[in-house]
C-alpha cells in the first residue's frame, strides 16, 4: 500500500503540475471518456463519492494496469483505489474498467477536489470539483449535515444525432439537479430550452416534458422543434441537423420554467456547415489529461457502442 500510496502520489502530483509523461509508441494516449466522469456516483446528502466503471478511450492493449483517486486542494491524496487490470469489455479502441472492491469516500470539508486517473504509470485523466454544504449541522435536534457537489456538470454539455421521419436531428444532452432549484429540496422542476441563432430564436423544447430532478446533477436528453404554442405541442417539428447546421452564432438557453431564472447559457458557433469544435476535443491537446474525448455510449443499446458528440461550454 506504501508504494501504491507514494505512486498515485508522484501520478496526481505530476497531473496538477502539468507535467505528463508520453508513451513512446504513435497511438494516442489512454484518456477516460469524460462522460463516464461526470455520471460518476456523486451523493449530495452524505458527500459521499464512489467509483465504479469508466470508459477509456485508446485503451492499452494486455492488462488494464490504473488508479484512480481524490486530491484535495493541498495536493493530499484522500482515495486511491486500484483499476480492474482485466477489462469488462472491449470495442475497438474502447474499454470499460472497474474499480476493485468496493471503493468510495465521503467528503465532510467544503472545498475543491480533483479525481485523477492514472494507466501504466502515467496520469491520463483529471476531473475538478468543488463540495458545498447546503445545510444542517446548526440545529442540535438535527445536527445531519447535508451537501452538494458542482463542477463540470454545470458548464459542460454536448450534442449527439438522432433521427426523425428518417432525418439526422440533434439530440441535446445537459447536466442539471438540485442546485438548479428555486428552492432547496424540491423534488421535481421543469426547464425550458431555447436555440437562437444571432440572437433570434429558431428552436425550442417542449413546455410539458423537460423536466429535471433534485439531488445530485443528472444527465437530461431533449430535442428541440420549429417555434410552436402549447395547442401545437402534440404535433411539434423536430429542428433538424441541417437546419442546425446554417451558419451563425448560436445559443442554447436553459430557463426554470416556474420562474424564468436562467439555468444554463451555452455558445454554439457554425462555419461554413460544420461545428466549431472546443479545442480540448481536439486530438493531440495539451495538457492531455484535459483532453475530452468527442465520443460517448451509445444510449439504449444493448452493445457497447459509442457515437459521436459534439461538445459544448457554457459563455
Amino acid at each position: 500500500m506504501l508504494q501504491l500510496s507514494r505512486f498515485i502520489a508522484a501520478a496526481c502530483f505530476a497531473v496538477s503540475a502539468g507535467i505528463l509523461a508520453h508513451p513512446g509508441q504513435a497511438q494516442n494516449p489512454p484518456a477516460v471518456v469524460f462522460e463516464s466522469m461526470m455520471d460518476s456516483y456523486f451523493d449530495n446528502t452524505s458527500g459521499y463519492v464512489s467509483f465504479v466503471n469508466y470508459d477509456i478511450a485508446f485503451a492499452p492493449k494486455g492488462p488494464a494496469k490504473g488508479i484512480v483517486g481524490i486530491l484535495d486542494s493541498e495536493g493530499k491524496v484522500l482515495a486511491q483505489h486500484r483499476i480492474s487490470e482485466r477489462y469488462k469489455v472491449r470495442n475497438g479502441v474502447f474499454g470499460r474498467v472497474l474499480v476493485t472492491g468496493t471503493p468510495g469516500i465521503k467528503l465532510t470539508k467544503p472545498g475543491r477536489y480533483i479525481m485523477v486517473f492514472a494507466m501504466n504509470g502515467k496520469p491520463i485523466s483529471r476531473f475538478p470539483f468543488t463540495l458545498k454544504q447546503t445545510g444542517g449541522g446548526n440545529d442540535p435536534f438535527n445536527p445531519k449535515k447535508t451537501y452538494a457537489f458542482d463542477g463540470p456538470w454545470r458548464n459542460l454539455a454536448h450534442i449527439t444525432q438522432g433521427s426523425w421521419k428518417k432525418q439526422p436531428i440533434p439530440v441535446f444532452s445537459v447536466w442539471l439537479g438540485g442546485l438548479d432549484m428555486a428552492k432547496p429540496g424540491t423534488f421535481q422542476a421543469y426547464f425550458f430550452a431555447r436555440l437562437l441563432r444571432d440572437g433570434k430564436v429558431v428552436a425550442h423544447s417542449k413546455r410539458q416534458t423537460s423536466f429535471y430532478s433534485g439531488g445530485h446533477f443528472k444527465r437530461r436528453k431533449f430535442n428541440l422543434y420549429r417555434p410552436h404554442t402549447v395547442k401545437q405541442e402534440p404535433n411539434a417539428i423536430p429542428f433538424t441537423m441541417k437546419e442546425l447546421l446554417k451558419d451563425g452564432d448560436y445559443e442554447l438557453r436553459l430557463t426554470r420554467k416556474s420562474d424564468g431564472a436562467k439555468l444554463r447559457s451555452y455558445r454554439i458557433s457554425i462555419a461554413k456547415g460544420k461545428f466549431r469544435i472546443l479545442k480540448r476535443t481536439k486530438l493531440g491537446y495539451k495538457p492531455a489529461h484535459d483532453y475530452i474525448v468527442p465520443r460517448v455510449t451509445k444510449k439504449g443499446s444493448t452493445a457497447y457502442e459509442f457515437v459521436k458528440a459534439i461538445w459544448i461550454a457554457g459563455r
